[in-house]
């Protein structure tokens, strides 16, 4: 998922299999999960997602209550 944020929305992000990188902003972190591991993004920080392996990544988004949307930076 490219760079983005949303407006009143937290992402949660869950790994099923495989590794997920997520880079954020405002501060700057990189967060690394592997299966079992979930990280939780607040609303109104950037961030990008990326496979952070050599096989696929299976991860389930979890967004919280509330009007979705999807904010590009570029």
């Amino acid at each position: 998922m490219p760079w983005h944020y949303h407006t009143s929305i937290r992402d949660t992000f869950y790994v099923l299999e495989g590794r997920l990188r997520l880079f954020l902003r405002d501060p700057k972190e990189e967060i690394r999960l592997e299966p079992g591991e979930s990280y939780a993004v607040r609303a109104g920080r950037p961030h990008l997602v990326t496979n952070g392996g050599e096989t696929s990544a299976v991860f389930l988004v979890l967004q919280g209550v509330g009007d979705y949307d999807f904010v590009p930076l570029t």
